[in-house]
């Protein structure tokens, strides 16, 4: 029976997943220097005034936390490790873990660079439920970028990040429907995202410790130790919430993606159609008169082994030169790794509106031809269709050009 419903449908699938990225910025930095791990590490201003802006796990068991001063985390640890942020690389990893879990779910909502909810009840066709979805792209994520995350499923948004902080580290944890409010019960107030200090001492004023005990005290004394949010707290407490996903992003972005019948193991033919693919990334974001801030390469080869890198650029671009830039240079970075290509894709990232974007285009001689050329070359699109012309180095029999035989696929955001 539907504990929501009281009829006999079908039990109410927990499609809410809340993924964060355990200790994303210490767990980034141990990753690229594995000699940190099993250290106390923490990534901060090493100076007087410094705070830690993340803390490995080895770090979290000596009392060290986020926002900490420095010279606190010294003193709980005099052997600390003290790494200075890399914001521009921690974005960058972030754009490929989004990528990776737009390629699953459709309805994304990242909230911050290391976290993100998903709806993932239109995914249970192709993926299964939503524990298998969960275990997918935590497995996912560990052997595409070697990192750790915990997943929180339920019928809500709110339960679902109090689920996968529980799940911490490296877990995942799925409520049923039917258990929230017994999941929720003997956990503290202060779980509830939102609930801080001042609203932790109001409603210990009442004699309310737990999120279960919120539900003995009248509505009228919630009001007064919560304010405007005794409602939803309310709702939360009792299991009855069931807020889902605020603003969905499955337009942020765009690309294509082929896979051929034979590998390419020619890094000269990779290069090409993958230059081939930019420009016709490029071609859609001006058709949609949008330029993006993010290119993100993907490769797999014919065992499955999956490679997704992304490059942020300086400015946001529609530029079939620039996006090609990025994106050669990724192949480059990576070309060692696989030997054989199946599929690649070129997709564009951090999408917006070209004309509300306050970008400045690159002034020089070159950048001003490729964007003559470029508006040259979709006008000839329009007209004579997108086999009418292509880069010379692209012609199949241009010298050491292969064939081109690969016919473009429906790119993962047209797929349903």
């Amino acid at each position: 029976m539907d504990a929501r419903t009281g009829t006999g449908s079908p039990p109410e699938v927990p499609g809410i997943l809340h993924l964060d990225m355990d200790a994303f910025f210490a767990s980034v930095e141990v990753r690229d220097d594995p000699g940190l791990r099993g250290l106390p590490v923490v990534v901060g201003g090493a100076g007087a005034r410094g705070v830690v802006a993340a803390a490995s796990y080895p770090a979290r068991t000596r009392g060290i936390r986020s926002a900490m001063p420095m010279a606190t985390a010294r003193r709980l640890a005099p052997d600390l490790v003290i790494v200075p942020p890399r914001g521009g690389h921690y974005r960058e990893i972030s754009a490929q873990v989004m990528e990776i879990l737009g390629s699953v779910v459709a309805e994304v909502e990242q909230i911050s660079v290391d976290e993100a909810f998903l709806d993932v009840r239109g995914a249970r066709r192709l993926f299964g439920e939503p524990e298998q979805i969960a275990a997918l792209l935590r497995r996912t994520i560990r052997e595409e970028l070697d990192l750790p995350s915990s997943v929180g499923g339920s019928v809500s948004r709110a339960v679902a990040k109090i689920a996968s902080a529980q799940a911490k580290p490296d877990g995942q944890l799925i409520v049923p429907a039917a258990r929230t409010a017994e999941f929720l019960a003997p956990l503290p107030v202060s779980a509830v995202s939102g609930i801080g200090p001042k609203a932790v001492a109001g409603l210990e004023r009442f004699g309310v410790h737990t999120i279960g005990q919120i539900r003995e005290i009248p509505s009228s004394a919630l009001a007064r130790a919560l304010g405007p949010r005794a409602p939803e707290i309310a709702h939360l407490a009792d299991g009855s919430d069931r807020t889902g996903l605020g603003h969905r992003v499955r337009d942020k972005s765009l690309g294509t993606e082929r896979t051929w019948d034979e590998d390419l193991t020619d890094a000269d033919e990779v290069r090409r159609r993958i230059t081939v693919m930019a420009d016709d990334v490029a071609r859609q974001l001006r058709r949609g008169e949008l330029v993006a801030r993010t290119v993100v390469l993907k490769l797999r080869s014919p065992d499955g082994t999956t490679i997704t890198r992304s490059s942020t650029l300086d400015q946001p671009t529609a530029s079939g030169e620039r996006l090609r830039e990025h994106v050669v240079a990724l192949w480059e970075r990576e070309r060692h790794r696989l030997r054989r290509i199946r599929l690649a894709g070129v997709r564009a990232t951090h999408l917006e509106p070209e004309a509300s974007t306050p970008y400045q285009h690159e002034l020089t001689a070159r950048s001003g031809q490729w964007r003559d050329l470029e508006a040259a070359m979709d006008r000839a699109v329009d007209r004579f269709g997108t086999t009418s012309l292509s880069r010379g180095s692209t012609l199949s029999g241009a010298p050491g050009t292969a064939q081109r035989t690969d016919a473009p696929s429906p790119s993962e955001h047209d797929r349903p």
